[in-house]
């Protein structure tokens, strides 16, 4: 079994030794040292979706569960008076793709590519899990609810970006327009 501390632990050494080795070799170019950590926190952020999303690994028994209709989870618990923190994690969950994508990449400062991006990674998340459950057996399921609620979390993210880009330009502060990291 592969767990979530076993794989955070080496995916977090692996980067202290990537930052590391980065800001060494790159401590004479004119890179922005904000920009780049927050690249680094970026793909942080990155291992801990892996982490809470497809971790742990398990041989368990055969199981797969397929959610396709839309909302299905959502009407169900809303009839039954009971609202699931499922459902707020997973709005959470992409959340920050959505500010980071467009903070970090100017070519995603759209909002079409954002959701495309977030679309395509939570389409990615559920996919995997279903194929893990066909093949080696996991407690996850794929939930069509999922990617929709995830996808509208990195909406929200990309709205939240664009306010902070608006005020830091009224208050002159436009460091965001040259904020892009090419790695």
């Amino acid at each position: 079994m592969i767990d979530q501390q076993f794989f955070h632990g080496y995916a977090t050494l692996i980067l202290i030794i990537y930052v590391i080795y980065d800001l060494i070799r790159n401590r004479k170019k004119e890179r922005s040292l904000l920009r780049r950590f927050v690249f680094y926190s970026f793909i942080y952020y990155m291992i801990n979706v892996i982490k809470l999303t497809l971790l742990p690994i398990m041989f368990i028994p055969f199981t797969v569960s397929v959610q396709l209709v839309p909302f299905y989870f959502v009407i169900d618990s809303l009839n039954s008076g009971y609202i699931a923190t499922a459902y707020l994690q997973n709005i959470i969950l992409l959340l920050p793709l959505g500010v980071y994508l467009p903070l970090l990449f100017q070519r995603l400062r759209n909002l079409k590519l954002t959701i495309f991006v977030a679309f395509l990674t939570s389409t990615s998340i559920e996919t995997i899990q279903l194929i893990k459950g066909l093949t080696i057996g996991s407690h996850r399921t794929f939930n069509v609810d999922d990617i929709i609620l995830n996808t509208f979390g990195a909406i929200l993210g990309y709205f939240i970006f664009k306010i902070i880009f608006v005020i830091l330009k009224k208050f002159n502060l436009s460091s965001l327009d040259k904020f892009d990291v090419r790695t």
